[in-house]
């Protein structure tokens, strides 16, 4: 065999080997959530409780965890869950909005407080997310926008005033509970089990 031949040849076959970069470059990203995905995420600062049945993990964080629907104890595919503990202590899952139109932005008002809560344009008080039970979520998309917004009880009380900058794929939720209330933009962790 020619001598040039010889080098492209081992050219070739030194390409086609896995590459160490090539793996390292893998290892930056998490592997893509299941099929049948459900989002589960708990937002307290204790170590979470089992979710659906799943255990989360044990650093707290306000991430989502796709799991597989099928591993979970009710989860719908495409779904995403928040657990949490309300007014009275107890724990609770609740199913968030669907989300819909993924070119805008989704806003989540998630209700922990013992009673009615609204999102609202702060300065005209027009609703942005309308009365939203206790122990519930309520959700709207909206497009990219710099606004104050406020999240305020069925009885007028504000539990927070937001000033918020929303860019496109950013989604963010405002939880209301009894003393206040506080904002999470949406972010999302490894999968969780098979």
């Amino acid at each position: 065999m020619h001598r040039s031949n010889l080098a492209q040849l081992f050219v070739v076959a030194v390409s086609t080997l896995p590459s160490p970069v090539w793996a390292a470059d893998n290892e930056l990203y998490d592997d893509p959530p299941p099929e049948d995905a459900a989002f589960v995420r708990w937002i307290e600062a204790e170590t979470p409780p089992e979710i659906l049945g799943i255990l989360m993990p044990e650093e707290p964080g306000d991430v989502y965890y796709p799991v597989s629907a099928a591993l979970t104890d009710g989860g719908r595919a495409g779904s995403f869950y928040t657990a949490a503990v309300d007014a009275t202590g107890n724990v609770h899952v609740i199913r968030e909005p669907d989300r819909e139109d993924r070119s805008k932005v989704l806003l989540t008002l998630l209700n922990l407080s013992d009673q009615h809560t609204r999102l609202v344009l702060s300065d005209q008080n027009i609703d942005v997310v309308g009365d939203t039970d206790t122990n519930s979520a309520g959700g709207r998309t909206v497009n990219p926008v710099a606004a104050t917004l406020s999240v305020v009880t069925s009885t007028g009380a504000v539990l927070g005033r937001f000033d918020v900058q929303l860019r496109r794929g950013q989604n963010v939720t405002f939880v209301a509970r009894p003393d206040g209330a506080d904002l999470i933009e949406n972010r999302f962790g490894p999968n969780i089990g098979g």
